[in-house]
């Protein structure tokens, strides 16, 4: 069975090839051309990029890409929008997922739709909280491809899971039990192995295991929900765990080098961060211990949700059609199939169609990396961010607010009003 969809997916992509250049293609790319990619990728990342623009030439050898690194993301789309408002723009770029429901309702990104027409891609290939992020509410289209897909999971000492017969939380009515069980004191009572470590320093990191639970930062009535008694119990019960000694709230700074170090030497059983560093992960134990991914304890609510970062890839709207036929052909190239699966391999970041999440080249990156498995099982509980602009400065608010709970013993109930009340006034200035 599994010879047979690896042979599935070469025709599939055979198929694809010859459609790039069919005559009854409207986009097909007949002639040579140099498309530029701009990115904000590091330099950890050149040597491979280089290396999947020349492997993509051999493939489509009438285009060649030239990858331009611009700088961070907020760098990058801070040039894109200074390059559309004038003459010269790339064919193709890589835009971070929080800027993209504004570019799309700007109108700067080309409708992907035609194209998914002309080379005959299902959109339900896209991983469902990743094909969201990619729409655009007004007329449901597509105007980006998921690339650099991440989000927020629990890495855990597997070793540690199994030697001493623990089992992960699946449900948040299980956390209480494991948090006693896993944690492990010294004899004048200090901490000598976390149960947990909560991310705190971002509010990716922690949103969901509220908001999951029934916490509503703006509630439909244009208000903030923060101080509503269902954040209050779910606050209480973190606020235990940490003066218990069971978990830890990183926050300030240095925070997400130090939660890493404290996994690495095996003083934190579960840590909660981003997927994109799985190979970070794997490279620094380096086989001290197992490690595996698990997702999100699922709220008595019944949802597990965690929320989509990273990046996408968009067209500029304002791109010659040259440009942007040759420039989707690309796009598609890198964001599907073995390309995608590579880079997950390099990076740590996730592809973002069902169809990468199988065949032989799938089986390798599980051989060398086994918790992709737990990660790509989790795949459909990932939901995109909220992409009202005035959003992250209300959860920037409620972070602060919680650290001085959890770092700094500041009582819950107090402080959690004084955060929906300058959450209200940033809602009553929009």
């Amino acid at each position: 069975m599994k010879k047979l969809i690896a042979l599935f997916l070469a025709l599939l992509m055979a198929l694809t090839v010859s459609a790039a250049f069919a005559d009854d293609n409207p986009y097909a790319v007949t002639e040579p051309i140099t498309i530029e990619w701009w990115h904000s990728n590091e330099d950890q990342y050149t040597e491979f990029i280089q290396e999947l623009a020349a492997q993509f030439h051999e493939e489509y050898p009438l285009i060649t890409v030239e990858p331009v690194y611009i700088g961070s993301g907020t760098v990058l789309a801070e040039k894109l929008i200074a390059a559309i408002q004038g003459d010269a723009v790339p064919a193709v770029s890589q835009v971070n997922v929080s800027y993209l429901a504004e570019y799309f309702d700007s109108g700067v990104c080309t409708d992907l739709e035609p194209y998914f027409k002309a080379y005959g891609i299902d959109k339900d290939d896209f991983v469902k909280g990743y094909r969201k992020t990619a729409t655009r509410e007004s007329d449901g289209h597509m105007y980006s491809l998921p690339f650099l897909a991440s989000t927020q999971v629990i890495y855990y000492n597997k070793t540690v899971v199994k030697d001493e017969g623990l089992t992960i939380p699946t449900k948040w009515e299980d956390m209480d039990a494991f948090m006693k069980a896993a944690t492990k004191f010294n004899d004048d009572g200090t901490t000598a192995r976390w149960a947990f470590v909560f991310g705190g320093w971002g509010t990716n990191y922690f949103e969901t295991l509220f908001t999951n639970y029934g916490v509503e930062v703006i509630k439909e009535d244009g208000t903030c929900g923060l101080a509503d008694p269902i954040s209050i119990e779910i606050t209480n019960q973190i606020k235990g765990w940490c003066d218990a000694g069971y978990a830890y709230w990183a926050y300030g700074s240095g925070s997400s080098g130090n939660m890493r170090q404290h996994f690495w030497d095996g003083e934190a059983v579960c840590v909660t961060h981003t997927c994109s560093l799985i190979t970070t992960y794997r490279d620094k134990i380096a086989g001290a211990f197992e490690f595996d991914i698990a997702g999100f304890p699922a709220a008595p609510t019944g949802l597990a949700y965690t929320l989509l970062s990273g990046n996408h890839l968009v067209i500029p709207k304002k791109a010659s059609q040259a440009q942007k036929n040759a420039g989707f052909v690309f796009a598609n190239w890198v964001t599907s199939g073995e390309g995608s699966l590579r880079w997950a391999e390099v990076s740590g970041y996730m592809p973002g169609r069902y169809s990468a999440m199988q065949g032989e080249a799938y089986e390798a990156l599980i051989e060398k990396t086994p918790a992709y498995e737990g990660l790509f099982a989790n795949v459909d509980n990932i939901q995109p961010q909220d992409a009202r602009t005035y959003y992250a400065s209300c959860t920037n608010e409620w972070m602060k607010s919680l650290a001085l709970i959890f770092c700094e013993g500041a009582p819950v109930e107090e402080t959690l009003q004084d955060c929906a009340n300058t959450v209200n006034e940033i809602l009553e200035d929009l």
